[in-house]
């Protein structure tokens, strides 16, 4: 259910100039509001964490593109 739960909370969710951004805690408020999902904490916690690592990965694969574009 967080997989899904992270997936849709993502699907509404920008890019920047510089890549991924985080999910803001009004944008999953928002997200709570429309959806009508409780979350517990932990539930919340995990999500952060989820939604940290995902823009983390993201970031370095940019970074590994723009070496590669360098090199050639």
């Amino acid at each position: 259910m967080l997989w899904e739960w992270f997936w849709d909370i993502r699907a509404g969710q920008g890019s920047g100039f510089n890549g991924a951004n985080p999910v803001s805690s009004s944008e999953m408020l928002a997200w709570l509001q429309l959806t009508g999902n409780v979350l517990r904490r932990e539930e919340v916690a995990i999500l952060r964490s989820m939604d940290s690592r995902y823009v983390s990965e993201i970031d370095r694969e940019a970074e590994a593109i723009r070496e590669r574009e360098t090199e050639q």
